[in-house]
């Protein structure tokens, strides 16, 4: 059974009348001899990736053009070419103030009828025909397709809820459930052994080390905040197990990278400190990633020494004009790190004596003000500062679906976190 196409333009008639797209590819030939794959990519360029014409509609009409008289081929590079002739020349002169409209065409003003789930569809595979057009990486293609997946998984869990039950927050955005925005993926676990490749310090208290390994080719991380577990050998019936945030995964090249804070003693720090070139690391993981859904205006992310490398992939990763603000909490302005990004990113520092006490945090945040529209703001530091700034940001009325807060670490306590304080 046949269904009729609702909207967009890739079946039916399209976004021509009768005619039209022969004169619009009349007009394109007229400005370089072209062939069709050219036209169809020039035709999607000038309508911003809102029509893309498949070639069973592009080459009948440039054969009726030949037929015409109106273009004539010519060999270019063992493709067939089409270049427009006196008579076509002369064609376009007679319809110029058409020609003139359709080159001048607001493809989005025409779209205001469309179906916006198509129009959404159309923009979707613009943007990836455009990434993909160049050779983006394992490691991006990776990202994209994530993203994908997290997205697809949020329509799939979208409802239409009574209106009567629909609650907005006080900054206009409508809310949604805390399953429809975060998707958590689950991996195969197993262990991997990695030996250094490079060991840099990026501050005075900060170790960043680049760990590689075949054994990384099937290695998956797809959020920020993921954690692995790594393991010390200290002489004991069992090693000693810390968990660590990816600071960056490159599958190409069989490299991990990992950011150590260095602080009291413990397994973790005294391996990091006495690492040379080519020692060994053993570590598990991650067991899962959790992904976020690109439904926000703007994001906040804070966090102290033990967070700094998820925000700082975070920032890394994020797409070119994304709103973000990061307040990073260290203990004095040599801790501060520099994080490249194509996002709109704004970096903030709070210094602090005691990681573990919260008023001095609070009073830093409570005097930002933040962003319009919907945002997401996520956490990470001592349970106690975490948990201190989760209700700090409740009773600011932003809605808890848009926040996630984790105690990376608690005071007092080795080798314990509290992974979500939602």
């Amino acid at each position: 059974m046949k269904h009729k196409a609702r909207g967009g333009h890739r079946r039916g008639r399209g976004p021509f009348d009768y005619g039209e797209l022969r004169l619009f590819l009349l007009a394109l030939i007229a400005e370089a001899p072209s062939h069709g794959y050219e036209l169809i990519r020039a035709i999607e360029a000038r309508s911003a990736g809102r029509y893309i014409p498949s070639p069973g509609v592009v080459y009948p009409n440039l054969a009726a053009l030949e037929d015409m008289g109106h273009i004539q081929t010519e060999p270019s590079a063992g493709r067939k070419s089409f270049a427009i002739t006196t008579e076509g020349q002369a064609f376009l002169a007679a319809n110029r103030a058409s020609v003139q409209a359709m080159l001048t065409r607001d493809w989005a003003k025409a779209e205001e009828g469309r179906d916006p789930i198509r129009a959404g569809m159309h923009e979707i595979k613009s943007a990836l025909t455009e990434v993909l057009r160049h050779d983006p990486g394992e490691e991006r293609i990776s990202s994209i397709a994530a993203l994908l997946q997290s997205t697809a998984q949020t329509i799939r869990s979208q409802s239409i809820p009574d209106p009567a039950s629909r609650q907005d927050s006080r900054r206009g955005g409508r809310t949604t459930g805390m399953d429809q925005i975060i998707t958590r993926h689950r991996f195969d676990t197993r262990r991997r052994v990695l030996s250094v490749q490079e060991k840099t310090w990026v501050t005075p208290n900060m170790i960043r080390f680049v760990l590689h390994s075949e054994e990384l080719a099937d290695f998956q991380s797809l959020g920020p905040d993921d954690h692995i577990k790594l393991f010390f050998e200290t002489g004991a019936e069992k090693p000693e197990m810390r968990d660590y945030t990816p600071r960056a995964f490159d599958r190409e090249s069989r490299t991990l990278t990992l950011d150590f804070a260095i602080h009291e003693a413990g397994p973790a720090t005294q391996w990091a400190v006495d690492a040379e070139i080519g020692a060994k690391l053993s570590i598990g993981g991650p067991r899962g990633s959790t992904v976020i859904a690109p439904v926000f205006d703007w994001w906040l992310l804070i966090g102290d020494e033990t967070a700094l490398p998820a925000m700082g992939r975070w920032v890394e990763e994020m797409p070119e004009g994304m709103q973000v603000v990061t307040f990073g909490l260290v203990t004095d302005p040599a801790e501060e790190q520099v994080w490249q990004s194509r996002a709109s990113h704004q970096a903030k520092w709070l210094h602090r004596a005691d990681p573990a006490d919260p008023a001095p945090v609070l009073a830093g945040v409570g005097e930002f003000a933040l962003p319009e529209g919907r945002g997401f703001i996520w956490i990470a530091a001592e349970a106690g500062v975490a948990r201190a700034l989760r209700d700090h940001f409740e009773h600011r009325g932003h809605p808890r679906e848009g926040l996630k807060a984790a105690g990376y670490w608690l005071k007092g306590e080795a080798d314990a976190s509290v992974k979500s304080l939602d």
